[in-house]
């Protein structure tokens, strides 16, 4: 038995006044006046008990009086269609439809999104006037949006009919939270929640930290089906993360990405086409056999044919969910570096020859020459990275380049035997040992080199692992404990990287000439010294990652702190202006959710690229993977106020009589009424019959 009006209930308590009165009249003492004890024996035994019995019998009937009027009020009711009593309650009901990507995929009755929306009007169809119904979406809500109940069931069709498939998966919890705000704006007090969904495993998660019950209104909550589980899918391909094997970006040379493919399905894939494409158009595709359930792992590589912002993206086609088909990554292609060297002639003889190398002139940097670091320091605006071989630097030059990598810049530093030099290194994080020299006649030769680090990436690609590249032979060097090292020798670090704000300073413990080493002519030098320069120019964190709907706070790179105002381009292709904020620990610029998946493309106004927004969909409906009938039941079961009020409907196209014996019941006030009238008659009649006074007892 349930109660439309269950507050009225507390009225019970008015059942016991007729109790408490009785209790008080039997405590009252009343004054008999009498001359001889002969008048005792004239009382009746009988009228004795009458009175006690009319005592009692009155105060049955008070108390069922107030008992079956609070019962009325109440309004009890009762399942099944009782004769003259039966009747359907008035509802305030909220329909959430799974429009998440697994929705998207497709059995024997069609789309299951086609296949909700139909009985999510078939619901709406079921409605009476009076009711009134709300229709929200369970992926891709927006948190901002107005919910409200409508009575006119055309709008309620008309929301319906606006739900489309969203990137966002489908998250229950988060919108019972939703309804159970919407129902304290009900007008009725029956409320009842529809779920229409394929029951995926990740409907009902939550994180471990929340575990209490969502909806705390006691609505009944009918739980509806669509399809069954894998029966009669597609198979299902996605792509699951993107790793940009590419480090460093230069046109005409191939970017390799690395992409996850998974096969959430039952069945093998054999000769699925990977393809990736820049800025929408194909540039490269290969073919993976990936077995039932498991991932597998693709390498494909194409070369960009600009520089700038790209978009870049891999996909999967022909399998039975579109958008988990696709995954984004930005990449940024920088323009040339303008490369500062500084120091004599004799110093710099060589890398300047490294850097102007013919047929490299795609990735050489736009070179530029100061003779002493002085010089250097009052040019550092327009220069990207710089690099000191033999020039002496004062402590007030070494402040001046020490704040300017802070602030993003590139510097590589040489060793050389001017004391400036030892005396500068612990301005950027490196501690000086004592210029060491080899044995005579036995030079020392590169031992090992951090391939993974972007200088080298690629560099040494197919070459044996335990065979060590062309070394130079190094007569003297000055080891440097602090930083990373990323290339050694018997002797220390010969090439160690330290990071200092928002930039990073290169030492190379070796100068740049053939007076400690052969390192200048080896084929390694030319390529580490162009490298040098682009690594440096690579902006820091440029590439960030995000969901759909998620906004993102990004730091602006260290280069870009001053400017106020930036382009965006989102993913729908709108260019809109954006201001930057200043923290007090950062200089932040705010991307607002995006509604679908994209690369968002940040520039200054002046087209320098600042950074990338990778904005893709979930992994967690790409894994065909559903809710068995009992773990559906007890995970529903356990996030809401009233488990026994959970309906799950197996059969979508039987959701009407679902409805229909939910809704149908026999409300019991008019039958205790009648039993309240009758009672109150029945007292009546008990007051009346034992007011009648007795005959008089003969003498």
């Amino acid at each position: 038995m349930n109660f439309l009006n269950p507050f009225v209930l507390f009225g019970m308590l008015a059942a016991g006044i007729p109790l408490v009165l009785h209790l008080l009249n039997l405590r009252k003492l009343r004054t008999v006046e009498f001359s001889t004890l002969r008048f005792l024996e004239e009382l009746q035994q009988t009228r004795v008990r009458n009175l006690k019995l009319q005592q009692i019998l009155l105060l049955i009937l008070r108390t069922l009086i107030i008992v079956f009027a609070v019962l009325a009020f109440a309004r009890p009711t009762i399942p099944g269609n009782l004769p003259l009593l039966g009747a359907q309650q008035r509802a305030s009901v909220v329909i959430l439809v799974d429009n998440s990507a697994s929705m998207e995929a497709a059995d024997q009755q069609g789309p299951r999104l086609r296949q909700a929306l139909a009985t999510a009007r078939q619901i709406v169809s079921s409605l009476k006037d009076g009711d009134e119904v709300a229709v929200l979406p369970l992926s891709g809500f927006d948190a901002q949006r107005t919910v409200t109940f409508t009575s006119t069931f055309t709008v309620a069709r008309e929301m319906i009919d606006r739900i489309a498939v969203a990137d966002d998966r489908s998250d229950l919890p988060r919108m019972l939270r939703v309804v159970d705000k919407l129902f304290k704006e009900a007008r009725h007090v029956h409320h009842e929640v529809f779920v229409i969904s394929d029951m995926q495993t990740s409907l009902t998660r939550r994180d471990a930290s929340d575990s209490g019950v969502v909806l705390a209104d006691g609505a009944t909550m009918f739980v509806v089906r669509i399809g069954d589980g894998l029966t009669a899918l597609e198979q299902n391909l996605s792509v699951d993360s993107l790793n940009v094997i590419t480090k460093l970006f230069q046109p005409d040379k191939p970017v390799e990405i690395e992409a996850i493919i998974r096969n959430g399905s039952k069945t093998d894939a054999v000769g699925i086409p990977v393809s990736m494409a820049f800025d929408g158009v194909r540039v490269a595709q290969r073919a993976v056999d990936v077995p039932a359930g498991t991932t597998r792992s693709v390498v494909v590589a194409a070369p960009p044919q600009r520089r700038g912002i790209i978009a870049a993206h891999v996909e999967v086609e022909n399998d039975a969910i579109d958008r988990d088909n696709i995954r984004y990554a930005g990449i940024i292609v920088p323009p040339r570096a303008r490369v500062l060297l500084v120091g004599a002639q004799s110093d710099i003889m060589f890398l300047r020859t490294a850097l102007s190398l013919p047929g490299m002139e795609q990735a050489s940097p736009e070179v530029s020459i100061a003779n002493t670091a002085a010089e250097a320091a009052s040019r550092l605006g327009s220069t990207d990275v710089v690099m000191i071989s033999g020039s002496a630097m004062s402590t007030a030059d070494a402040a001046v380049f020490k704040q300017w990598v802070e602030r993003g810049g590139g510097l590589v530093l040489f060793a050389n035997e001017s004391p400036s030099i030892l005396q500068a290194l612990p301005s950027f994080g490196f501690t000086p040992g004592a210029i060491r020299s080899a044995p005579a006649n036995e030079p020392w030769t590169v031992t090992s080199i951090d391939r993974s680090h972007p200088l080298f990436v690629g560099v040494f690609k197919g070459a044996d692992e335990k065979r060590m590249v062309e070394s130079p032979r190094i007569e003297r060097q000055l080891p440097v404990t602090g930083g990373v090292t990323i290339m050694s020798t018997s002797a220390g670090p010969l090439i160690s990287e330290s990071t200092i704000g928002g930039g990073r300073v290169l030492f190379v413990a070796i100068p740049p000439t053939l007076t400690w080493s052969t390192f200048p002519v080896t084929g390694l030098f030319a390529a580490t010294a162009v490298r040098m320069s682009m690594y440096l120019l690579m902006p820091r964190d440029a590439g960030l990652e995000a969901g759909v709907g998620e906004p993102v706070s990004a730091p602006v790179p260290p280069r870009h702190v001053g400017v106020e105002s930036f382009l965006m381009r989102d993913v729908s292709g709108i260019t809109t202006n954006v201001r930057s904020v200043r923290m007090p620990s950062a200089t932040l610029l705010t991307v607002p959710a995006q509604p679908a998946a994209g690369v968002v493309k940040i520039s200054t106004t002046d087209s320098a690229s600042v950074m990338t927004v990778a904005v893709n969909v979930p992994n967690d409906e790409s894994i065909l993977d559903f809710l068995s009938p009992n773990a559906l039941e007890s995970s529903v079961k356990s996030i809401v106020s009233s488990p026994d009020n959970v309906v799950i409907v197996s059969d979508a196209s039987n959701v009407s009589a679902a409805i229909s014996s939910a809704r149908t019941g026999s409300e019991l006030w008019p039958l205790f009424v009648v039993l309240a009238i009758l009672c109150a008659f029945a007292e009546m009649l008990v007051s009346a019959f034992f007011a009648r006074e007795p005959a008089a007892v003969p003498a």
